[in-house]
């Protein structure tokens, strides 16, 4: 998977959600407020702390010497600009917490065209630029944000989804208590995961670049069912807190279970073209065997548990929006951080190959995914947090995530 155009920030959807279903604009817009002040200063202490740390993370995972620096020239330009990222993220949530899912999809359109458009002009020197190679297509990464940034904000305040640019400059804090209760679990178990990559690759590269490279090729190609099952994910949070902000709890319920289904049925089709295809999927990308051996193993053992993942991340939008982050925490952060001392276990202790790390991903999932359904299930009005009345500002970031590659 590639998550960290994922976002992954479920900033502010239940909480603006349930303000405008409760009837309350000017409360959904001062919630917009304090999460882009939050989200600013999160990202500020992030982008500082990667710099510093950075370079020997990405030492630590065992790169080649051409990859660690390939990818900390990289990797730095994006991290200096990381705000604009969170902003982004949170631009969208306000979007999809007012239902207004295509201005959004336009302006995404937009800013990955240039993006698109200037990765080779930048990377070549097409045109009598000068060619600056990896640093080329950071820039064009970064010109691609900044363009998609102005539009949201131009098109937030046209419709009145946020106040005025002035006003954000403006502190307050009066749903910084809700951002805690509620956005700490969500950020934890976001932060944990992200975490678990490089930890995996500690475990892979001893067996070449070749399972890495194998590996990271079949992220991308699962992060087309990833990024459905985040839509999917954000709608329920959005329904949810809807729902939840209108006093009506078990049509929220019943909207997360909808979703789950919609979701599974995404999934089986997926599921049936890794496992019976893998190694031409992974032939679309790379002519190395070994690559392409690695990657199609990768495939089939995400392939056969990939339904779960839709019910994992369907039901992570069902407690953000019911305002109840604590369960998902307790569920995500525990599995998740066991896919590492599994794989350890089975590579180094029981001699087994890389494909037990894939085995324990898969596994994983699986475990997240039912056990994320059966809590659900058993969560209650009474469980509510102060959500309910009103919504909370969910804020959850990036930064490790991007250990994966932007």
């Amino acid at each position: 998977m590639n998550p960290t155009r994922r976002e992954l920030l479920n900033i502010a959807l239940p909480a603006i959600a349930g303000f405008f279903s409760a009837g309350d604009p000017a409360g959904a817009r001062t919630a917009a407020r304090e999460a882009a002040q939050a989200s600013v200063l999160i990202a500020i202490a992030l982008s500082a702390a990667g710099l510093f740390t950075g370079e020997s993370l990405l030492r630590w995972m065992g790169l080649s010497p051409a990859s660690l620096e390939a990818g900390w020239t990289y990797f730095r330009i994006l991290l200096i600009h990381l705000p604009v990222l969170h902003l982004i993220l949170l631009g969208n949530q306000i979007f999809n917490a007012n239902s207004d899912t295509k201005t959004m999809v336009v302006i995404m359109g937009v800013a990955l065209t240039l993006n698109a458009c200037l990765d080779p002009i930048l990377m070549f020197g097409w045109w009598g630029f000068p060619a600056l190679g990896i640093r080329g297509a950071a820039y064009a990464t970064i010109a691609g944000w900044l363009l998609g940034l102005s539009l949201r904000i131009l098109f937030l305040q046209r419709r009145g989804y946020i106040p005025p640019l002035k006003e954000f400059l403006a502190p307050s804090a009066d749903f910084l208590n809700r951002i805690l209760c509620v956005g700490a679990p969500t950020a934890a178990s976001h932060l944990i995961w992200t975490s678990v990559f490089p930890l995996l690759t500690t475990i892979i590269t001893p067996f070449g670049m070749a399972p890495l490279a194998g590996m990271t090729i079949g992220h991308r190609f699962e992060s087309l069912a990833y990024f459905t099952c985040i839509g999917f994910s954000i709608a329920t949070a959005a329904v949810v807190g809807r729902r939840v902000g209108a006093g009506d709890f078990e049509g929220a319920k019943h909207a997360a279970y909808e979703s789950r289904r919609l979701v599974s049925y995404f999934l089986v089709p997926t599921s049936i073209l890794f496992v019976a295809a893998p190694e031409f999927l992974i032939s679309l990308v790379s002519v190395d065997p070994a690559v392409i051996a690695s990657g199609a193993s990768y495939l089939c053992w995400v392939g056969l548990l990939e339904i779960f993942l839709g019910w994992e991340m369907v039901f992570e939008g069902g407690f953000s929006g019911l305002g109840n982050t604590r369960p998902y925490m307790a569920v995500s952060i525990p599995l998740t951080l066991g896919r590492y001392p599994a794989a350890w276990l089975l590579v180094r202790v029981a001699g087994f190959g890389v494909e037990s790390v894939y085995a324990c991903i898969a596994v994983s999932t699986l475990l997240k995914g039912v056990t994320m359904a059966w809590m659900f299930r058993r969560s209650s009005a009474h469980h509510l947090t102060v959500a309910s009345s009103g919504g909370a500002v969910i804020v959850t970031c990036l930064f490790l995530r991007t250990l994966t590659g932007f």
